[in-house]
């Protein structure tokens, strides 16, 4: 069954605009401060924020969506979205502390798998924290499963190798997939 979803109420979520762009490394600075330090040392925060160009490009290519706040009108959450082992792969959420625990985060995920729905891609994947419960435990709500290394694309595989080599505890790292038949239809 297709996972159903509403944005809350007071936001909004869309492509990204041109002038929103600047803002969304602000946004993923702040929710990184939500982990723990034994999870995202301090030296790995300092260096591991995506570059101003990964932004414009995942904008240019509509895979870039934006939660904004209706008032005052500001972007207060991102997802983004990139293709890895020819499929669709979410490579970033972010939400600012202050408007997190409201669905943004649910309405963000919801709204990339929706048009990975669209794409006709067959599943959505990512590589998150398993021991968190806003990563592990919030995708596997949404419908994610964790996906057995066994049955892991190459790049999925490199993306995990990456993050071990930047300094993540790769025991505490998860690949996981939604499949296309729990994709939403719409909001």
């Amino acid at each position: 069954m297709a996972e159903s979803y509403s944005i809350p109420q007071g936001y909004s979520i869309g492509l990204a605009r041109t002038d929103e762009v600047a803002l969304l490394p602000a946004i993923e600075e702040a929710s990184e401060n939500l982990f723990p330090l034994k999870d995202i040392p301090l030296e790995l925060r300092k260096n591991s924020g995506l570059p101003l160009s990964f932004f414009e490009q995942a904008r240019l290519a509509q895979r870039l969506w934006v939660a904004r706040a209706l008032d005052p009108a500001m972007p207060v959450g991102f997802g983004a979205a990139i293709l890895l082992d020819a499929g669709a792969h979410l490579h970033q959420l972010s939400v600012l502390p202050a408007h997190g625990r409201r669905g943004l985060g649910r309405a963000l995920v919801l709204e990339i798998a929706r048009w990975a729905r669209k794409e006709d891609f067959a599943s959505l994947t990512l590589t998150t924290f398993r021991h968190l419960a806003f990563n592990g435990p919030f995708y596997a709500s949404l419908g994610f499963e964790p996906i057995p290394v066994a049955h892991q694309g190459r790049e999925i595989r490199a993306a995990l190798a990456r993050e071990a080599e930047q300094g993540l505890d790769p025991s505490t790292r998860i690949a996981m997939r939604l499949e296309r038949a729990r994709f939403p239809d719409s909001p």
